[in-house]
């Protein structure tokens, strides 16, 4: 009897809850009904209100915007040409050194199929956070297999339109 009990009061919450679910519209359009009712009964001077707030978000967002700007113009001018022009070449080349990582860890790691120890079936195991973090930064699908057999671990990397 007191599971019958109690699974008649764990329905009863669950028809609670439905019911709120049920009718959220309906109990939103009472609250906006009833705060305009308020609204038109009660002298609040709401429009000198809204007015402050805009005008003091505006010129807040504007002196913030001006000290950026003033700053980043006198960042630049403690760089000379030929300093902007290195820092661009530096960037260069780590964007094509972190490519070619990237097209040998394809190249290298794209094959991987059936265990390279005992040639049996792998099968999919979770990847590690690392794992997932690089494959986020290199646009790289990262899969990782373990052999039921032997036990091998390896990874296979193919580039994210490849099949």
């Amino acid at each position: 009897m007191s599971e019958h009990i109690r699974r008649h009061r764990k329905k009863s919450k669950r028809h609670e809850l439905s019911l709120i679910r049920e009718f959220r519209i309906e109990i939103i359009i009472g609250v906006l009904f009833l705060l305009g009712v308020f609204l038109l009964v009660e002298e609040l001077d709401i429009k000198i209100f809204v007015y402050h707030a805009f005008a003091n978000s505006f010129r807040t967002i504007g002196r913030l915007s001006q000290d950026i700007l003033e700053k980043l113009f006198y960042l630049f001018g403690e760089f000379e040409g030929s300093d902007i022009v290195g820092i661009i070449l530096i960037t260069i080349a780590c964007l094509v050194f972190l490519d070619r990582l990237r097209q040998k860890a394809i190249a290298r790691y794209g094959d991987l199929t059936v265990c390279p120890d005992c040639g049996e079936n792998l099968h999919m195991i979770h990847r590690t956070p690392v794992q997932r973090i690089l494959s986020y930064i290199f646009r790289l699908k990262i899969r990782r297999y373990q052999c039921k057999a032997c036990e091998f671990e390896g990874l296979r990397i193919r580039s994210l339109h490849s099949r």
